[in-house]
């Protein structure tokens, strides 16, 4: 695996600030450049379909809360030819992070949630399915704003699945995918899910704690199971006088498909009746 030394040439003044654990054929970097500032240089050896899906979703898009990808190029050295991606860089913290420290105040929640669904709104008008909303792939950046970043397990509805239909589990995390994703009922998959990932990290953000799960569970077999039968505690959220929070929050998280808001605009559309509830 090349690192990124190997690209001084092709990128100005490229300087080495952080660099991250290599994960499978990916080396992650956060460099300084002369051109584009502080940046996310990525390098992939082998470019498999997922992750050129992932990068033309991005690149094709122009999501206002997703970060942006600058570059998508390649470099042969010795023979071999590895790909190099550089991203805007978010300076911030993710949500996983920020967690451990417990609960967010509620108008931080707020705009989380407001975040996340539009742009799963964005997605919706596309058909894309993110499936893989969680705190690890949720950047807060310093001045305020969110991020959702990750799209390699994302789903094009309009292409053909990269998963093969006999698997038994799709791709999903653990805690955070919605039933549909882990029995992996393909026929029920479109952005439904991704508002069953939003549910359940709105819920930990606002009560700190993850609704289905203690911590404690044994073995994925146990975690899937409690996420498709346990019911969250219907706890209160100061300034939800009328419970519309707690109840848009729940129904988002329901285990049936049929259940949740019939679309993420509708659900976008019911967040802002809810938001004018609050008592803030």
């Amino acid at each position: 695996m090349i690192t990124a030394d190997h690209l001084i040439g092709k990128i100005q003044g490229l300087e080495v600030i952080k660099t991250f654990p290599a994960t499978g054929q990916k080396q992650v970097y956060l460099v300084k450049t002369c051109e584009y500032g502080t940046v996310i240089l990525k390098i992939v050896k082998n470019m498999d379909e997922r992750i050129a899906r992932e990068i033309e979703i991005v690149t094709q898009n122009d999501f206002r809360d997703v970060p942006k990808i600058i570059i998508n190029d390649s470099i042969e050295i010795n023979g071999e030819v590895y790909y190099y991606i550089i991203e805007e860089y978010i300076d911030g913290q993710n949500l996983k992070e920020v967690l451990q420290n417990g609960a967010m105040k509620l108008p931080d929640c707020m705009k989380l949630l407001r975040s996340l669904l539009e742009t799963v709104v964005e997605l919706e008008t596309i058909n894309i399915v993110h499936r893989d909303i969680k705190p690890e792939n949720i950047i807060w950046s310093k001045d305020g704003r969110f991020y959702l970043i990750d799209f390699g397990i994302a789903r094009n509805l309009n292409l053909s699945s990269l998963t093969l239909t006999k698997m038994a589990v799709g791709p999903h995390t653990p805690g955070y995918g919605a039933p549909e994703l882990f029995q992996y009922k393909k026929a029920d998959i479109n952005s439904k899910a991704d508002l069953f990932s939003i549910g359940v990290v709105i819920y930990e953000a606002i009560f700190g704690k993850h609704p289905f799960l203690s911590g404690n569970e044994f073995d994925y077999n146990e975690i899937w199971y409690k996420t498709a039968t346990a019911a969250p505690n219907d706890l209160i959220i100061e300034g939800d006088n009328d419970k519309q929070l707690i109840g848009f929050i729940q129904t988002l998280m329901q285990k049936h498909v049929s259940r949740r808001p019939p679309s993420a605009q509708k659900a976008l559309e019911w967040f802002c009746i809810v938001d004018d509830t609050l008592a803030l």
